[in-house]
């Protein structure tokens, strides 16, 4: 069994009580480490550049994104590395986020143990052995 570096997770919401749930529920998992937050999009960007995440839990809804289609353009510009789970409570999003190249989607009304399950799923995709890009099932 290979080890794993922690996993480096940036939580984009603008709800407090959720961006410290998640942090909750993620910091419990040695595979993952919580190395920012965001509240907006600018913000989201800025903690991007500063802390150089692996996976990047957005909240589809985030204030600041485009609503024009092209959520992801701007950050796959920047940081194309980073992996993206899109969350939101409205079901529709999926398919946009799927669209629109989102590594993953978990609504917002699911279990706990979906997102987790969707972390691992992207951290070991991200992380194949041979270190070869992965394929990445776009809705998780």
């Amino acid at each position: 069994m290979t080890a794993y570096a922690p996993a480096r997770v940036l939580l984009a919401d603008d709800q407090h009580k959720v961006r410290s749930a998640l942090r909750l529920l993620i910091e419990q998992e040695s595979a993952f480490c919580v190395v920012a937050e965001a509240q907006a999009a600018e913000d989201m960007m800025q903690q991007v550049i500063r802390c150089k995440p692996d996976i990047l839990l957005l909240d589809w809804e985030l204030p600041g994104l485009p609503a024009d289609g092209n959520k992801l353009s701007a950050l796959r510009a920047l940081a194309p590395h980073v992996h993206v789970i899109a969350l939101s409570g409205k079901p529709e999003a999926r398919h946009e986020a799927q669209r629109e190249g989102a590594d993953g989607f978990v609504s917002k009304a699911e279990p706990p143990e979906t997102l987790l399950k969707a972390l691992y799923s992207v951290r070991d995709k991200a992380y194949d052995i041979d270190r070869q890009p992965a394929q990445f099932d776009r809705a998780v």
